[in-house]
């Protein structure tokens, strides 16, 4: 018997070498088809995030790459003193995907622990991975979510008893960064939506919360 050589020209091989490369990079999102990053804009970011500089210093920390980023923000003012309906809520999307969601709504004072059951649980997906900070009545975060229970109202401002904004920021796609650094960008998040939503909400009492 007679064996027969197939032999492979060095061009198809280095070829072959570059179409793997290519895959690669292309799956692993390495240049040249990593997504070069959209601008975040201080004039562009929700209102009802606060303070424009501070909230882009955030986002920055924690958004995934993405070639653009669109923010829709609405916002329930309170018609008088008596009312009960200050609501805000703040979408950021890129690529056609939400990223993050902040709401603040004004509801009856509870205990803590009431709230944090009620409110915020439920949105931390790492479930038992809320840890607490200082801010307002009540701070807890985790490295994807972020929520603040700010004082406003006094007994007898608003039927029903005294009354507190509830600030839940909610992380959907992050970027390549620790649970420390995504925790501490949640936080500034939601002290600076806090401090918005107290002034806008004309609250009566100290927020308690510190920037």
């Amino acid at each position: 018997m007679t064996r027969s050589k197939i032999l492979i020209p060095a061009s198809a091989s280095i070829a072959a070498v570059v179409i793997l490369l290519a895959g690669a990079a292309y799956l692993f999102n390495l240049p040249p088809f990593s997504t070069k990053r959209g601008e975040i804009k201080a004039g562009s970011v929700c209102d009802s995030l606060g303070s424009a500089s501070q909230t882009v210093k955030a986002l920055q920390k924690i958004l995934p790459d993405e070639p653009s980023y669109s923010f829709d923000d609405d916002v329930n003012i309170r018609v008088d003193d008596s009312d009960d309906s200050y609501r805000s809520d703040c979408f950021v999307a890129g690529d056609n995907r939400q990223l993050l969601s902040a709401r603040t709504e004004m509801m009856r004072a509870e205990p803590a622990k009431e709230w944090v059951s009620s409110e915020v649980r439920e949105k931390d997906a790492a479930a038992q991975s809320l840890t607490s900070f200082a801010a307002g009545y009540a701070g807890v975060a985790s490295s994807n979510v972020a929520a603040v229970f700010v004082p406003c109202t006094t007994e007898g401002q608003v039927p029903g008893g005294p009354y507190n904004l509830s600030v839940i920021i909610e992380l959907k796609q992050h970027r390549e960064a620790s649970e420390g650094k995504l925790r501490e960008g949640l936080i500034e998040l939601a002290k600076n939506a806090a401090a918005f939503a107290h002034q806008k909400a004309r609250c009566d009492q100290p927020s308690k919360v510190t920037q």
